[in-house]
Parts: C-alpha cells; structure tokens; sequence
C-alpha cells in the first residue's frame, strides 16, 4: 500500500528530548502528519514515484547526544542501513548539550563515526539546534534527494551534513562547495566558525552566506 502522507512514530511521545515534536507536526504547519507505530525509524516522508517504480520514501531516526555509544543506537543504525539499501535514510542529530554528558558537537562526531562503521552503507547525520528545526531541516533533505535523477549514490556523511550547517538551511551549493574545499573535516568546521579569524575568513569566501552559517555554531559546541 502506498504511502500518502508522512508518518511519525508513536513512540516519540514518550521520549523527552522529542516529545514535543509529534504535537507541533500533527497540528499544522500545512503538512498533514499521520502518527503511526514504525518499526525501524522515526519518521517517513513520501517521495515523489516517477515512472511506477516502487513507493519510494525518506527514513529517518531522531538521536541526541545522550543515545550515542549505546548498544540500542548501534542497533537503529544498523537497521536504518538496511532500509531501501541504505538510500533514502537519514540521522537528524539534536546538537542538545546534557549534563554530564560528552559535549554536543563531540557526540555529533562520534555518531558519524560509529554510523559509518556499524551500518552497511553510509548515513547522511543532518544536525539540528532545537527540536523546531527537524522539519524545514527535514524538508530540505527530502527535496534534495526528490530532485536527484539517475542512480542515488551513498552520500558521504561529512558532505551531506554541509548544507543543514545553517540557521536557514540548505546553504546554497557553491557554498557548500567552498566549505568543503577550505575546512578538512567536521572539527575544523567548527574551529573556523568559532574564531575571529576563521569567521574573517568564512565572511571573505562566502559573502552574504557566512552569517547564516557561523550563527548555527554560536552556542560553541566544543569538540572534545
């Protein structure tokens, strides 16, 4: 049976850090949510079926820093990997920092680590300031991916989670271009983004771009 309108699982509403996500879908916001119990994810958004093809739809588990290293996370990714052979899924990570645990941005790193080698295939980690932002972060990767023609390719997780680095995301593509040519890695991202000088240097490359980016670092999630 073909999905027609996106689900979101029941189970959020027993979970703290997500429990007032399902209120705020279900009630508005111009999309129609449907709460369902879902097995292996979080949330599936129906994706457009082209041609008759198979019921295609985007997948997602919703993390936050105090689910990373357990046994439970290892096994969503695992069976979110396997979903649709590892295309049309995602991570939406809550950069949500918690008392006696690892800093935000430090779980954020582990989890794209761990994602990359429990699961069969690489998951794109889309990271998120609050819980408001899931849905037009969401929506951003659902028409991305809605848009994508031929063959999808497994997306590098580091690559993928560049245009949600933004208070208003997606960031442009050429931004995204130039944020992967002038930072290595996740970690040298956010030290660019911290500092004076590096914002310097995001506002001299990026233009009218940068502060839409460097704001989504201003909590200063430090990277252990």
């Amino acid at each position: 049976m073909a999905m027609s309108r996106p689900l979101i699982c029941r189970s959020l509403r027993g979970r703290p850090d997500w429990a007032s996500l399902t209120p705020t879908l279900v009630q508005g916001n111009g999309i129609k949510w449907k709460e369902a119990q879902l097995d292996t994810h979080d949330v599936a958004i129906p994706l457009p079926n082209p041609g008759g093809q198979s019921q295609r739809a985007l997948r997602a588990i919703l993390l936050s820093p105090s689910d990373v290293g357990k046994d439970v996370c290892r096994h969503r990714i695992q069976r979110l990997s396997r979903l649709s052979g590892g295309q049309d899924v995602a991570i939406v990570f809550l950069l949500k920092q918690e008392q006696g645990q690892m800093s935000a941005m430090a779980a954020f790193m582990t989890l794209q680590l761990e994602g990359s080698l429990i699961g069969e295939f690489e998951i794109p980690v889309i990271p998120v300031n609050s819980v408001q932002a899931v849905l037009p972060n969401l929506m951003a990767f659902h028409r991305q991916i809605s848009t994508s023609s031929g063959p999808r390719k497994t997306a590098d997780p580091a690559r993928s989670l560049l245009p949600y680095c933004s208070d208003k995301p997606p960031l442009p593509e050429h931004v995204v271009h130039v944020l992967s040519d002038i930072t290595s890695s996740t970690r040298d991202l956010q030290d660019t983004m911290s500092t004076p000088a590096g914002q310097m240097k995001m506002a001299e490359f990026l233009g009218n771009n940068a502060q839409n980016a460097i704001s989504f670092w201003a909590d200063e999630y430090v990277a252990e």
